[in-house]
């Protein structure tokens, strides 16, 4: 049985995708109602945050500039000193209505950035491949209308995604430069279970998946079969990262937006970071190398 521990309950929260950053031995997240970084210090069980001065998607670490985010309508640098966003790039300008969803940084320094684009009722998702350079590409994915957080395989020759609006993980393959060249379907979550959204890989190449609306997180083997499951008492399961000082720590952020307070407090699990022990270890965090 997994022991499923609370490390921050906040209220009315909406929890986005953790990072664990080795080297600092803490857990980074973004709270998006508040527009607030926190920060959770594993040894010594403190948690900090800070306020943004715009808002951030996601957060990846960076070689050369403390922080890659995800923003809402592009990519930047964020600085912990100063707090301050700098924008690399807006990959779609001419379009109002972009939206970004995520992003994650490959084994090779490369980051990736998903969104989705609404046109005339429709929507496509992209997703864009940003080099170490700076240098930016464009990637359609036809038949994904809005994918959620991305996530790679260990050899990384896999990128899988989830959809917002629909119930299957896709699994795109990438050649050897890293260039698209299929997608199936993954593994499909039932109508009972939610829908996917976050993703994680572990040591065994699992693939982590949280339920949105299904109260759980499931763990399928390569062959997109479930191989575990774990219950958790929120209905929104939204992110999920590997954690802690032997990485066998499942961190998981469920969101509280819209939950009744009431019953939020009944719902111990809900608006939470929560920690799992888990009997497998997950990957280091890939790094920027911009």
């Amino acid at each position: 049985m997994n022991t499923i521990e609370t490390v921050i309950y906040i209220e009315n929260s909406c929890n986005g995708q953790p990072v664990w950053i080795d080297n600092q031995s803490s857990l980074f997240w973004i709270e998006h109602n508040q527009q607030k970084l926190y920060q959770y210090h594993e040894p010594t069980g403190e948690i900090t945050h800070c306020d943004l001065d715009k808002p951030i998607l996601s957060l990846s670490p960076s070689i050369k500039n403390g922080f890659i985010a995800t923003l809402k309508d592009g990519i930047g640098f964020f600085d912990m000193r100063d707090r301050k966003v700098t924008y690399i790039s807006k990959p779609e300008p001419f379009f109002s209505n972009y939206e970004s969803t995520g992003g994650i940084a490959d084994r090779n320094g490369n980051y990736w950035a998903t969104s989705s684009i609404s046109d005339q009722g429709h929507q496509q998702s992209h997703i864009y491949q940003l080099s170490p350079n700076l240098n930016i590409d464009r990637f359609s994915h036809e038949g994904i209308e809005s994918s959620a957080q991305p996530a790679f395989s260990i050899d990384g020759k896999t990128l899988f995604q989830s959809t917002k609006t629909g119930r299957y993980v896709y699994a795109t393959r990438l050649d050897e430069n890293q260039q698209p060249v299929s997608t199936d379907v993954f593994c499909r979550i039932s109508k009972s279970e939610g829908q996917p959204h976050g993703l994680c890989v572990d040591s065994e190449d699992n693939l982590w998946v949280c339920h949105l609306g299904g109260g759980c997180i499931s763990c399928f083997n390569p062959e997109g079969e479930r191989i575990h499951k774990i219950s958790i008492n929120a209905p929104n399961v939204m992110h999920c990262t590997f954690g802690g000082e032997n990485l066998d720590t499942l961190f998981v952020a469920t969101n509280g937006t819209g939950v009744d307070q009431q019953m939020s407090k009944r719902l111990s699990m809900t608006g939470c970071i929560l920690s799992i022990k888990v009997d497998t270890k997950g990957l280091k965090t890939n790094y920027f190398s911009g």
